[in-house]
């Protein structure tokens, strides 16, 4: 009942606070069975001919190696973790992210089919991909490596988002003060 009688004000600056902190833990689950494109190419050079009319106008964004090195202007933003040859996790780790159109690559060196890719339209760069069932048990590989294109886009600052908040709130606390007078 005590919280009926709090003014509207102070009610505004806890929503405020906890939308601010709220986070919401999701995942993108995909397997071959998800993939919107697949062939048997195993030349990056000809997949990359293959699948430009899908993502155009989108660019190679990050790129990991499978016991190797990260690439692309996003390396910095994205780590993959590899829990076998056939499964692995791409987490968001800070910075730009890719959208608002994304597609992911997942490739084999040896196995058929040769890639898969998939269209993220709908993820918002920070949920993690669980990729799970990518030529398990292939005695001639696993995933190569996977690849993030589309374009990049700068993630606000939560600094950023709490001065917003406390803007609106003191826009709405002058309000109800002019209004009162």
């Amino acid at each position: 009942m005590r919280f009926f009688k709090l003014s509207l004000s102070f009610k505004l600056v806890v929503f405020c606070a906890l939308m601010a902190f709220a986070t919401q833990a999701h995942a993108l689950s995909l397997t071959p069975a998800d993939a919107d494109w697949s062939g048997n190419e195993t030349s990056q050079s000809a997949i990359d001919a293959i699948i430009a009319p899908y993502i155009a106008p989108s660019n190679e964004l990050y790129k990991d190696n499978y016991g190797g090195s990260e690439e692309g202007s996003l390396s910095g933003s994205y780590k993959t973790t590899y829990s076998s040859t056939s499964d692995a996790i791409i987490t968001y780790e800070g910075g730009d992210i890719v959208g608002p159109k994304a597609y992911l690559l997942v490739k084999d060196g040896n196995g058929q089919p040769g890639w898969y890719l998939f269209d993220l339209t709908g993820w918002d760069g920070k949920e993690d991909i669980v990729l799970s069932g990518f030529w398990p048990g292939s005695e001639r590989g696993g995933i190569s490596h996977v690849t993030l294109y589309g374009g990049a886009q700068q993630v606000p600052e939560p600094a950023t988002m709490l001065l917003l908040g406390t803007g609106l709130m003191g826009l709405v606390g002058f309000g109800r003060k002019r209004f009162k007078k």
